[in-house]
């Protein structure tokens, strides 16, 4: 029958039980564990063994000689190696992920750490020789495409080469000067091609120099460049010599087109000279004169062309050689023609000239001729008169001038005399007509001549009265061109026209002067004539000799009140410059004063000072100068000067700028010396500041965390404290200089109330970091005394 099991028995099989599934439990998962590590073993050898057949297959594929054939092949195998580069950055995560679970199962140590080990190191190898198989190919791949480069331009450099010098080699010159200008133009673009393609020539040189030396001695480079070189300097020469030659055409052609325009011009003209004859009559021969007046010009004109192509065939019988024959015809036929002309010209001119040198000589004779006659005239019909002072004025009004014209009419004969002997000697078949005329001339003069000194004889007493009257006319003449001289009111606008305007002003007082005894002497004269006479005419005389005295009174105020203006125009010129020089220099201290700066340092702000003060004492110096301005300019104005206005102006402006400019100076001065004191403050406030931060060091000291001589330490901080106590006043002075600055100078007070705080800071914060090493050094001696009893009590 069936016997129940005791409790007790139970328990134990359920514990057994629980035992032995806990230990399989137990197995299963290090079973798993082993399992799991397995898998993540081969996992990994089966990656890398992945990565390595790719990169045994890309070694191969890399370490092929390949490198193309051409430009075309070796840019795709280019294209085909930067895929590669791709696709090796996208294999880079993947093979550092497989080779970082590999660096894990090393670190844990497990089944074949060894092997995984040496599979990293090798894998890891293999990339970077992969990576430097890539860099190497890539090399080579691009050393082959640059090879290509080089010979795919050098061949098209070739190829151009050949198509330029066939264009510059070219015999065509145009066969006229329209054709020729065109292939000249034609010629100038393939020159700038030319020259545009030097830079392309360099670019191969230096193509060349950056291969290899492989593919540089290859026989498509080392011999190519020379070559190309050569080819490109034979072209430059064969171009620019077509253009010579073209050039060459051109002139020729433009010579001989200028030449033809030249000989059909001269051909005209001489049509024209070897049809005239030299008229006889003056209007004629004046209507000739002016068409040749208008042919100079036109000759001048055509001098200068005939000058230009024989200047142009200078140049071509030096560098054309095909055309020398026809360059030298057609200079020597031009010269030939245009000298021809030239001494045609001249003979015309001079038979004109001639003529009109006769026909003007007779016409001067008949005109001297009919003055002198006049003058005859003139002279016998003052025979009534002479008799008594009306008589005499009227006589003295007719003869007036008489000698002046008397003079005229003596060289005018001369003239015609000497004239006439001259065209005598030049023209042999006019010989006996021009001596007769000249006979004829001087005849009228002599009879003249008798007639006038047959009149001054029959004058007698009268002759007396006649020089007085001429002696009044002619000091009257005088002395209405001097008081219209004098009455002037021109006003100078510059100092150099106002000196010259006096200069000149006081030449005519000296004029003056001297004409005073010819007034005295006419006024005697005059006295005398008119004296206990009551007729009209000397009534008339007496009336003269009034407004004599008048006009001399009259002259002498007007020069004086002349002289009064031109000196204030002088005095108003020498203000003007004056007044520039001073407003120069205003404007110089203005500026001086506007762009002075408040230096940051303490010496800066002590020499800033010293040069203010400098500064101050040279204003000083000019105050004068000013003060001498103003008190001319009042003095002008008190003068009553035609330019009192702008004077007054500029002397209160001068006065205004001066004294504001004192002022400034004087507020400048006060602001740098303020900040002379806040720089000494400031300099002071900073070497404090280096001494706080140089005591912080000591203070901030933690060597007294060793246990050793920590009882000297303690000593050498209390000496450290009472320096600081000691140096307490240097802050405490600080204090009390700002304070008193900040007081004095308010604007000053948010910079120095700043700097004693920061100061009142670095104090605080230097006691405080004193106090605390102090405390801890007292703790710290005071454990070590502590253990020192301990040890002896042990």
């Amino acid at each position: 029958g069936y016997q129940p099991c005791e409790p007790a028995t139970v328990r134990e099989r359920v514990a057994t039980l629980e035992l032995r599934y806990r230990e399989l439990v137990e197995l299963a998962g290090q079973r798993r564990a082993r399992l799991e590590e397995s898998r993540r073993l081969w996992k990994f050898f089966w990656d890398t063994g992945e990565e390595e057949a790719w990169m045994r297959e890309q070694e191969r594929l890399l370490s092929s000689e390949d490198v193309g054939r051409d430009l075309t092949s070796s840019l795709r195998l280019l294209s085909q190696h930067d895929a590669f580069r791709g696709e090796l950055s996208g294999r880079a995560g993947p093979l550092e992920q497989a080779l970082a679970r590999g660096r894990d199962l090393v670190a844990e140590g497990r089944l074949g750490a060894t092997e995984v080990a040496e599979r990293v190191r090798e894998m890891e190898g293999r990339w970077r020789a992969l990576g430097e198989l890539a860099a190497e190919r890539e090399r080579r791949l691009r050393e082959a495409a640059g090879f290509f480069q080089f010979q795919a331009e050098a061949a098209d450099m070739e190829t151009w080469l050949e198509d330029a010098l066939r264009l510059a080699s070219s015999p065509e010159l145009g066969h006229d000067e329209y054709s020729t200008r065109s292939l000249a133009r034609q010629h100038r673009e393939v020159q700038e091609e030319v020259r545009n393609h030097r830079p392309a020539i360099d670019a191969l040189q230096e193509q060349a120099g950056a291969l290899p030396p492989a593919f540089a001695d290859a026989p498509g480079v080392a011999g190519r460049l020379p070559e190309l070189e050569r080819r490109y300097q034979e072209l430059a020469s064969r171009a620019e010599r077509r253009r010579q030659d073209l050039q060459d055409a051109l002139s020729f052609y433009t010579m001989r087109s200028e030449a033809d325009a030249c000989g059909l011009w001269v051909g005209e003209k001489e049509q024209w000279l070897h049809a005239m004859d030299v008229p006889e009559k003056l209007e004629d021969l004046e209507v000739v004169q002016q068409r040749f007046e208008t042919l100079e010009p036109e000759m001048n004109n055509l001098a200068s062309r005939v000058a230009a192509v024989n200047r142009i065939a200078h140049q071509l019988l030096a560098t054309d050689q095909r055309n020398q024959e026809s360059i030298r015809a057609t200079r020597e036929q031009l010269n030939a023609r245009w000298d021809r002309f030239r001494a045609l010209a001249d003979q015309k001119k001079e038979a004109l000239t001639s003529a009109l040198n006769i026909q003007n000589f007779h016409l001067e004779c008949n005109e001297t001729t009919s003055w002198m006659r006049e003058k005859t005239k003139v002279i016998e019909s003052t025979q009534g008169l002479g008799n008594d002072l009306a008589g005499v004025m009227a006589l003295q009004r007719k003869l007036s001038g008489m000698e002046r014209d008397l003079e005229a009419i003596q060289g005018k004969v001369r003239d015609l005399r000497a004239e006439g002997e001259k065209l005598a000697a030049e023209h042999p078949e006019q010989a006996p007509a021009i001596p007769a005329r000249l006979s004829a001339v001087e005849a009228v003069w002599d009879e003249l001549r008798s007639s006038l000194r047959r009149r001054e004889e029959s004058l007698g007493e009268a002759s007396k009265l006649q020089g007085f009257l001429r002696d009044l006319a002619a000091f009257q003449a005088w002395l209405s061109r001097t008081q219209m001289a004098v009455a002037s009111e021109d006003v100078p606008a510059t100092l150099a026209e106002a000196e010259r305007l006096l200069s000149q002003h006081e030449s005519i007082r000296k004029e003056i002067a001297h004409y005073g005894d010819d007034y005295r002497n006419t006024r005697a004269v005059g006295r005398e004539v008119t004296q206990g006479q009551t007729d009209a005419q000397h009534v008339f005389l007496h009336q003269r000799l009034e407004a004599l005295d008048t006009g001399w009174e009259e002259l002498g105020r007007m020069w004086e009140n002349r002289h009064h203006l031109l000196s204030q125009a002088f005095a108003f010129q020498v203000f003007l410059r004056d007044s520039k020089q001073v407003e120069g220099v205003l404007s110089t201290q203005e500026y001086a004063l506007s762009h002075t700066e408040m230096p940051g340092t303490l010496p800066a702000a002590e020499a800033s000072v010293k040069k203010h003060e400098d500064f101050m004492a040279t204003m000083e110096a000019n105050g004068e100068r000013v003060q001498g301005l103003v008190a001319t300019g009042r003095k002008l104005v008190a003068e009553g000067s035609l330019h009192a206005e702008k004077v007054q102006e500029t002397v209160d402006s001068v006065e205004s700028r001066h004294r504001r400019n004192r002022e400034t100076a004087q507020e400048l001065l006060g602001r740098l010396r303020d900040n002379w004191e806040l720089q000494r403050f400031l300099q002071d406030g900073q070497e404090l500041t280096l001494w706080i931060n140089e005591k912080m060091l000591t203070a901030q000291d933690v060597s007294y965390e060793e246990a050793r001589n920590l009882h000297t330490k303690w000593q050498k901080h209390q000496a450290f404290a009472a320096e600081l106590a000691a140096n307490k006043g240097w802050l405490e002075k600080m204090e009390k200089e700002g304070q008193q600055l900040a007081s004095a100078k308010p604007e000053l007070g948010t910079v120095v109330t700043e700097k004693l705080a920061a100061l009142r800071g670095l104090w605080e914060e230097l006691e405080s970091t004193t106090r605390t090493k102090a405390r801890r050094l007292f703790d710290a001696n005071r454990a070590e005394l502590c253990a020192q009893s301990c040890a002896a009590m042990g």
